[in-house]
């Protein structure tokens, strides 16, 4: 029974110092290994085993490795050392004395400093193979923070970035998938954030250029993307800047990295900004005919775009002007103010115009009152009473009995005169005339003739008739023959001359004058 106990004691001594020597060889032999298991001390006592180390005090009998609570003691031949000596391999196993734990020495060596075993190290690796520079990276980092080292910190970094750009040197063909690895390693490595945003800026570039090769992308998840990765892309500029967003949409990863953050920042919101845009212009109808609810979605989403705002108001405004003739009457109205409201008071005239004169090619040619409607709308909408007097006295044509034709003439300063109507030039001559003019005020004067005299006065009480010279005379005296009130002479040469007033003797005032809205037609 005691040989099998024995026997079993042994089989496990000699596996666990087989483990441990795979283990030292194989695995982390670093103090900093050896403190972070001493759990296990107690069943690691008399297994021979080899460790290395800073150390941080050392005399005749013993030793002390920085930041390890157990004393180290000579077991054999005291070392040579001296205060240029900064790390040790020793070997030896742990043991119990007066119930503590302490390490006996059996060997010691001497060994480059961390930094010296670094250099080395490095001198080794293959430049080209990313796993080399992390392995060393994360020996330099683990040491580091063990002993608190900044210096070997920086060394660490180093080994990290050059194998991250070893890795990224070995991306044949670069993949957005193993850019956004390669920006979460930047990050796992604790490496210059401008490196990770630049691995994640040229990855969402490349998901961009693969979108917009297809004809119904969807850019929602890219746009998520860009702001799980840069958040401030979602919050427009306080202005737009042309140059700076042309010439980095142009050539974005030079420009990109050739920023600070707080360009980059800039530079993500222009890139945002233009899958937007894309987006949103994937709805534009045919020739800008919903011009207004673009403009709306970018003045929504891209309010620093104002020039873009007013592009896509300005494209539907100049649709709709070119399709005037299909638009209801209040539509064009609309189309025109906003025009004027814009300073464009040619077009804002021109498109009214246009629409009646569409108006006026399709009305039929016996439309009279649609004549009316066109002329009322020419005057009221673009003051063109000229076109509108010519529609008005042709549609009075078509009917002369319409009175709003007759109305509005009359407005227009049109005069009718025996069915036919004077022109307001006619009319002012007519009324100016001083034989018309004596007519409206009920008296006589000469050069009227016989039908004139009679409008004023009526018919004479009495006429007398003579020849003198070859001149035919009449005379119409109006009264009683004694008092003769009245007499008018009217007097022509040739027979074929009309009779015209030549004198009025007792002439008294004749009775008042007819209004002159009841002038009689000649």
């Amino acid at each position: 029974m005691k040989k099998s106990e024995t026997y079993l004691r042994c089989l496990i001594l000699l596996l666990a110092v087989l483990g441990l020597q795979t283990v030292s060889r194989a695995a982390d032999r670093s103090i900093q290994n050896f403190v972070s298991q001493r759990e296990k001390w107690d069943k690691l006592l008399g297994v021979p085993q080899t460790l290395e180390g800073r150390i941080s005090t050392f005399n005749s009998l013993s030793l002390r490795f920085r930041n390890c609570p157990i004393p180290f003691y000579y077991a054999g031949k005291t070392p040579k050392l001296d205060n240029s000596v900064q790390n040790v391999e020793i070997t030896g196993q742990l043991a119990r004395e007066n119930g503590r734990i302490l390490f006996k020495i059996t060997n010691l060596k001497k060994m480059p400093d961390d930094m010296e075993y670094f250099v080395t190290e490095e001198s080794k690796i293959d430049l080209t193979d990313p796993r080399e520079w992390y392995s060393l990276g994360d020996w330099a980092s683990n040491r580091a923070e063990f002993y608190n080292d900044d210096e070997l910190k920086k060394k660490a970094q180093d080994a990290y970035r050059k194998g991250v750009k070893a890795e990224y040197n070995q991306l044949i063909v670069k993949q957005p998938e193993a850019l956004f690895k390669l920006a979460d390693r930047v990050q796992e490595y604790k490496l210059n954030p401008q490196l990770s945003r630049e691995l994640q800026h040229e990855a969402l570039v490349l998901e961009w250029k693969e979108l917009q090769k297809q004809p119904k992308a969807d850019e929602k998840p890219l746009l998520s993307q860009i702001l799980k990765f840069f958040p401030t892309a979602k919050t427009p500029q306080d202005k737009d800047n042309p140059q700076e967003r042309e010439q980095y949409l142009k050539n974005q990863l030079e420009i990109f990295q050739q920023s600070d953050e707080a360009k980059q920042n800039r530079l993500m919101r222009w890139f945002y900004a233009e899958i937007v845009l894309d987006r949103i212009l994937k709805n534009l109808a045919k020739g800008g005919s919903n011009g207004f609810e673009i403009a709306a979605a970018i003045a929504k989403e891209i309010p620093e775009r104002t020039e873009l705002v007013q592009q896509y108001q300005n494209m539907q405004l100049d649709f709709d002007f070119n399709r005037v003739a299909e638009l209801p009457r209040q539509y064009v109205l609309d189309l025109s103010q906003e025009f004027q409201r814009r300073g464009k008071k040619d077009k804002a005239k021109q498109t009214l115009v246009n629409w009646i004169e569409s108006r006026r090619k399709k009305l039929d040619p016996n439309d009279a009152d649609g004549r009316v409607r066109l002329a009322r709308d020419l005057i009221e909408l673009t003051d063109d009473k000229q076109a509108a007097a010519k529609v008005l006295l042709r549609a009075w044509e078509l009917n002369p009995k319409s009175a709003e034709a007759s109305l509005l003439l009359a407005r227009l300063g049109f005069m009718l005169q025996k069915d036919q109507w004077l022109n307001p030039e006619e009319v002012k001559e007519f009324r100016d005339d001083p034989i018309r003019k004596a007519i409206r005020n009920g008296t006589v004067v000469a050069g009227m003739n016989r039908d004139q005299v009679k409008k004023v006065l009526g018919a004479p009480t009495q006429i007398g008739r003579s020849i003198s010279g070859g001149k035919i005379n009449e005379l119409w005296i109006y009264g009683e023959t004694s008092s003769q009130s009245l007499v008018i002479q009217l007097a022509r040469k040739r027979r074929s001359d009309e009779l015209t007033v030549v004198r009025i003797r007792n002439a008294q005032l004749s009775p008042a004058p007819l209004p002159e809205a009841a002038d009689p037609v000649e």
